[in-house]
């Protein structure tokens, strides 16, 4: 060994007490053209380590080196902290082995003092054991035994593909953390709903109100696109879109600053390539990452379309101009029910309605109470004209129809909107329909969480998602706006005439040229 050498040597061991010089100076990582290189940490990296809490929620954009860091530091943990025992959850078991070979590699390149003083026991594709009794191992979930660190990595993905898997870790991996130890939850958005959204959402409300936080508390952690000197590309013979301007123009005002023209020049070119994923993938707030489109969802090109054309906004209700209903009765007595008015040959849905548990005369007589309003059709599912058992008065009287029971509570105008086999079909009916529409945001919140969610079921064996919807809660939703979309396009709207004389009008072929 050289002196140089030694003196480098000698200079390594006097810093290793210190693990901030640690992070950025004894390990390598592969860069983005797969070059081993020394890991220091970027400014975002940098950020969220000065900003780091026990319980970490992190919302991000792509490549900002997450994973890597929380590698680094895992690694780091598990040496100079014997008896650290960390897990690492993704959402397959390929995609957590290569979070481990992050730190396999960068283990092997320690100087070989440092393996020496920490050797290897195991290190294979599902762990790896230090003699100092410190160990990491991956899956796609935990449960039994503690933990000391804990990274779960795309929690969004997890709770929108498996449910039960991101319930499995909520209630397995997580308590096998006591207060004190350390989780990373990093993920890009996935819908607004699930496990990652919820934590998130309650975590933000905690941060923006300031409140303090205990050991068992998520601290929210966001990184916009616009953050951070990544995402930038010279302006030159680069086209901003009308739509991408205002884009821009509302994001400075809500930001209250101004984007350079190299980032704006780098959004816009990573939008032509990323389409309709571009917010979802690279958000520029919490609220426009979940509002984004969700993989697999079989609305988000509409619904993103009309968010564009402000489609989706308040919309009054018109008094004198029928409202319509359109129902479903789903799974656990889960009742969705959709109003809309045809104004002016404009397609407007006014209200939604959701519960459980209830029979149907309780959701008419909500709605009349909740609406003062003339009643056009109600367009009710197949099933509403069922007769069901324990409806019949006595032993000589038939059982009764939801249909019958609901006009004997009042109701006329009903539709019985017949089953089709061909679910295609009718999700198509409602695609074409959609772009016609106004939505009220604030009456309609919780039908349009359906409607973003609404999405095919994932089917684990082939990687790909099938060619059925997913029935869970969001179809619920889905289902009622089904049922009125085919009532209308079957039997158009009743109209109030000046006389005061009801008449039957059925739907333009195209509400805009009518």
């Amino acid at each position: 060994m050289t002196k140089t050498e030694q003196q480098s040597l000698e200079y390594i061991k006097e810093r290793l007490s210190d693990r901030e010089w640690r992070i950025d100076n004894l390990y390598h990582v592969k860069d983005k053209f797969g070059k081993v290189v020394k890991f220091i940490r970027n400014p975002s990296q940098r950020k969220f380590w000065m900003e780091m809490w026990f319980l970490n929620i992190i919302l991000k954009d792509r490549q900002r080196g997450f994973s890597t860091l929380i590698a680094m530091f895992i690694l780091d943990y598990c040496l100079f902290n014997s008896g650290t025992e960390a897990g690492i959850i993704d959402i397959t078991l390929e995609d957590a082995q290569k979070k481990l070979a992050k730190i396999s590699l960068a283990y092997e390149m320690l100087p070989d003092f440092i393996k020496e003083m920490y050797p290897v026991e195991v290190d294979n594709k599902k762990s790896i054991v230090w003699k100092n009794g410190s160990s990491v191992s991956v899956g796609t979930s935990h449960r039994g035994g503690t933990l000391q660190l804990l990274h779960i990595s795309e929690m969004g993905k997890i709770a929108a593909r498996f449910p039960e898997r991101a319930r499995e870790i909520r209630t397995g991996a997580l308590n096998t953390l006591a207060p004190g130890n350390i989780i990373f939850n990093e993920s890009t958005a996935e819908g607004n709903a699930g496990e990652f959204f919820d934590d998130c959402q309650e975590a933000k409300r905690k941060k923006d109100a300031g409140e303090g936080l205990t050991k068992l508390d998520y601290k929210f952690h966001f990184f916009a696109w616009w953050e951070g000197t990544e995402n930038e590309i010279g302006p030159e013979n680069v086209y901003i879109s009308p739509d991408q301007d205002k884009y821009f123009r509302e994001l400075e005002k809500e930001l209250g600053f101004t984007l350079s023209e190299r980032k704006k020049a780098w959004y816009a070119k990573k939008e032509n390539q990323q389409k309709g994923d571009m917010k979802r993938e690279y958000p520029g707030t919490p609220e426009e990452a979940f509002e984004a489109a969700i993989e697999g969802a079989y609305l988000s090109k509409a619904l993103i379309k009309i968010t564009k054309k402000g489609q989706i906004t308040s919309i009054p209700l018109e008094h004198g101009i029928p409202v319509n209903t359109g129902w479903d009765y789903g799974l656990n007595d889960n009742m969705t029910i959709w109003l809309h008015q045809r104004v002016q040959f404009t397609e407007r849905l006014i209200g939604y309605l959701e519960g459980s548990d209830d029979d149907v005369l309780y959701y008419w007589n909500k709605i009349n109470r909740d609406y003062d309003c003339i009643w056009g059709y109600h367009f009710l599912p197949h099933d509403f004209g069922v007769r069901r058992g324990g409806t019949a008065k006595d032993h000589a009287s038939p059982p009764k129809t939801l249909e019958k029971i609901l006009r004997e509570g009042g109701m006329r105008d009903t539709k019985i909107i017949p089953r089709i086999d061909d679910k295609r079909s009718a999700i198509n009916e409602v695609k074409l329909w959609l772009p016609k529409a106004f939505i009220d945001k604030k009456g309609c919140d919780k039908g349009l969480s359906c409607l973003r969610n609404f999405r095919r079921e994932w089917d684990e064996a082939n990687a790909c998602w099938k060619d059925r919807p997913k029935h869970d809660w969001a179809m619920h939703g889905y289902d009622g706006l089904e049922t009125l979309v085919r009532g209308l396009n079957a039997y158009g709207t009743i109209v109030e005439s000046q006389a005061g004389v009801q008449t039957r009008a059925r739907a333009p072929l195209n509400w805009r040229t009518a």
